[in-house]
């Protein structure tokens, strides 16, 4: 029987269907060799990853004396503060309950690290998330001293109107924005930070600033201490004798001590010959 000739409209719809198909795959596989340019695993993997990491390191607040604005009631706070100890989360939750701050100074240790090809760290600055409040006088508490040294990179006053991060030494002078810390993928680098207070007490996080090469797009994220809590300044009393109770570290526990014992621990680089 002989073949019957594939002619008329229907020859031409296949012809139509098998170069419709032929050019969706020539496009699927250009769109394919584009993607893996523009897109590599590494970024598939980070993804559903931030840009950027922020992790402050324990320890945060340096070898500085604490305040708290009254003393613990409970008899398990009354054991866990009267421990004395610095590290201890038990010690801490406690510290933050009652007010805590840390006295005239704190410091902070931040590692910054890039999930992608660039970021670029544009701005540190103190983001205050209470209004600011009188000095904490309830009671000083001493750090014990470890004798070790942590200078800050970077140092900022809250008594300034325009409190901005600047280098120690060069006051006046903000570092970013002449300055901005670039972070390759995979990168670390660590800032150590000073913030300071004499006049009022400051409860605040550190807002971050980054900008991710590409997008160009400018973000921001905020910084809490190691617990997840906010960051606690406070100035002091121009003497001892506003604070209700002074307590030394001795290693053991807290200590309540007076007159010039008392002394010589809120002012060391004083003399304190008058008190009793």
């Amino acid at each position: 029987m002989p073949e019957s000739d594939d002619k008329g409209p229907g020859k031409l719809a296949k012809v139509l269907l098998w170069l419709g198909a032929l050019l969706t795959a020539v496009v699927t596989a250009w769109l394919t060799d584009a993607f893996s340019l523009l897109v590599r695993p590494a970024d598939l993997i980070g993804a559903g990853q931030p840009p950027i990491l922020a992790t402050v390191l324990n320890g945060t607040g340096g070898e500085q004396d604490l305040a708290v604005t009254a003393l613990p009631t409970a008899p398990r706070d009354r054991a866990a503060f009267l421990g004395g100890r610095f590290g201890d989360r038990a010690f801490g939750d406690v510290v933050a309950r009652l007010g805590g701050a840390r006295v005239g100074r704190t410091k902070v240790r931040v590692i910054f690290e890039s999930r992608r090809d660039l970021v670029r760290v544009t701005d540190v600055r103190v983001k205050e998330v209470a209004p600011e409040q009188p000095v904490v006088t309830g009671a000083f508490v001493e750090h014990p001293r470890q004798g070790g040294t942590d200078n800050p990179q970077l140092t900022v006053s809250l008594d300034s109107p325009d409190a901005f991060f600047a280098r120690v030494g060069e006051p006046g002078r903000p570092f970013f924005g002449p300055h901005s810390l670039p972070l390759k993928r995979g990168e670390q680098t660590e800032l150590s930070l000073q913030i300071e207070a004499r006049k009022h007490s400051h409860t605040f996080l550190l807002e971050v600033e980054y900008v991710e090469a590409g997008s160009g797009q400018r973000r921001t994220f905020t910084v809490e201490d190691p617990d997840g809590r906010p960051f606690r300044v406070t100035g002091a009393p121009a003497a001892y004798t506003g604070y209700g109770t002074i307590y030394r570290n001795t290693g053991a526990g807290l200590r309540a001590v007076t007159g010039r014992a008392a002394c010589e621990l809120f002012r060391p680089e004083r003399a304190c010959v008058s008190a009793r």
